[in-house]
C-alpha cells in the first residue's frame, strides 16, 4: 500500500501558489533573447518536495489543483502577450501533466531553439483527446488550444541491467532494482537500440497533453 506524506499548513498552500505564479506572470525578454528558451516549473510546496521518509506526497487536491491550473492558464496568457511583441516565429506551450499535476509546465522558446521543445515527449500513434469536461471552469479556456497527446517518459539502459551486487548500496536494493526493471520491460516499454551494443528502455510515467495556439 502507497504511504501518503501528511499535508499540514494547508491555509499556506494557497498563498504559495499565488506568490509562485506573480513571480512568473512577467516574461523577461533579455533573459529569452540570450537563452532562446525559457520555461516555468510549478515549484509550490509541499508538492514540488522530495519526501526523505519513503512515502509519497499526494499531488495537488481540490481547489489547490484548480489554483495550479488557473495559474497555468495566466502565466501561459501573460507570457503569449509578451512574445506578440518580438513579432517573430515562437513556441509556446503548456504542458498539462496527468495525474500529477504539479509537473506540469509552460515553456517557450525563439530563434535558434524555436523547435527545442516539440520532440520533447513520446507521441503514440493512438491519439487520445483532452478530457476537456474534466476541468469544470477551465473547459472553454482550454479548447483555445490545440491539444497533442504524449507520454512523460522515465529510461534506462542495458547498463543498468548489467550491473551486479557491488555496484548498489546493498543487496536488497540490487533484487528491488533489477526486478523493477525486467518488470517494466515485460510490461512493454519501448527499446531502442543503436546497432553497437547501447539499448535504451523508455517507460509511461505519466499522460501529458501538450497544448499551443496558431501563433506563427
Amino acid at each position: 500500500m502507497i504511504r501518503y506524506k501528511k499535508i499540514r499548513n494547508t491555509k499556506f498552500i494557497e498563498k504559495d501558489i499565488q506568490i509562485w505564479k506573480n513571480y512568473n506572470l512577467d516574461l523577461d525578454l533579455d533573459y529569452l533573447a540570450s537563452r532562446q528558451r525559457n520555461y516555468c516549473k510549478v515549484y509550490v510546496s509541499p508538492f514540488c518536495d522530495i519526501s526523505m521518509l519513503q512515502s509519497d506526497i499526494p499531488s495537488p487536491y481540490g481547489k489547490f489543483r484548480k489554483e495550479i491550473i488557473k495559474s497555468l492558464l495566466e502565466i501561459y496568457n501573460s507570457w503569449e502577450a509578451k512574445l506578440k511583441t518580438l513579432n517573430k516565429p515562437y513556441y509556446l506551450a503548456i504542458w498539462l501533466t496527468e495525474p500529477k499535476i504539479e509537473k506540469s509546465q509552460v515553456v517557450c522558446a525563439i530563434d535558434d531553439f524555436l523547435h527545442f521543445y516539440e520532440d520533447t515527449f513520446f507521441r503514440p500513434e493512438e491519439q487520445r483527446k483532452l478530457p476537456i469536461q474534466n476541468y469544470g471552469k477551465f473547459k472553454s479556456e482550454l479548447e483555445q488550444f490545440n491539444w497533442i497527446f504524449g507520454h512523460d517518459e522515465g529510461h534506462f539502459t542495458n547498463d543498468d541491467l548489467a550491473m551486479e551486487v557491488d555496484d548498489y548500496a546493498n543487496e536488497e536494493d540490487y533484487h528491488y532494482y533489477q526486478s523493477w526493471y525486467k518488470r517494466k520491460i515485460k510490461e512493454g516499454a519501448r527499446v531502442y537500440d543503436d546497432g553497437n551494443g547501447y539499448v535504451s528502455y523508455s517507460f509511461k510515467q505519466n499522460d501529458v497533453w501538450i497544448g499551443t495556439k496558431e501563433n506563427r
